[in-house]
């Protein structure tokens, strides 16, 4: 309960020294075979890994004894991520896409993008069908959010449809490498400072 509390009540990642603070204490493996413990004392069913790169994903890999059951990270037509999200695939790491559309900033432009609106009327679907279609056809889980009850049932109807192999490969033409999710600036840090 302390812990819940304490997590709860921090308004910022940095210290009075405006440093980042991070436990140096405690590693991924020591945290990731604590999950494994969970996971032997049916406390949990399934652990996995969040915006690990094929590098982290590599070491968790070679130090599991429970291979991740999944690797939560962004990616959309714009962040495609091709090398990790088959890198993951080929070692049995399943993807879930967190932010499928892009973000805020992207979903806006999704709609005025010339050549999605010309799938989406091809397929008769919106702009965020074909995206989440894209999506679930690299054999990617794809979260897709919303409070609003026609954006929910929109959600769940791209299983009616399948974008042709040539529309996927178009997809590909879409990567920026442009990454949209930026907790960091959330809370004012450059990591990469």
């Amino acid at each position: 309960m302390e812990l819940i509390e304490s997590v709860g009540m921090t308004d910022n990642a940095l210290g009075d020294d405006g440093v980042l603070e991070i436990d140096t204490t405690i590693s991924l493996e020591i945290t990731w075979h604590a999950m494994e413990d969970l996971v032997s004392m049916l406390l949990v069913r399934s652990i996995g890994i969040s915006n690990y790169d094929i590098f982290f994903t590599r070491d968790c890999l070679a130090y599991s004894k429970i291979k991740p059951a999944m690797n939560q990270i962004e990616t959309h037509p714009y962040f495609q991520r091709d090398s990790l999200v088959k890198f993951c695939q080929k070692h049995g790491v399943c993807v879930t896409a967190h932010t499928p559309l892009g973000g805020a900033a992207a979903n806006i432009e999704w709609f005025d993008h010339k050549f999605l609106k010309g799938l989406a009327e091809k397929y008769t679907k919106t702009a965020a069908q074909i995206l989440r279609r894209w999506g679930i056809q690299r054999n990617t889980v794809v979260i897709p959010k919303s409070l609003k009850l026609e954006r929910l049932q929109e959600n769940i109807q791209v299983f009616d449809f399948e974008l042709s192999k040539k529309d996927m490969e178009l997809m590909e033409s879409m990567d920026k490498k442009y990454r949209t999710n930026q907790p960091t600036r959330f809370w004012g840090i450059d990591l990469f400072a």
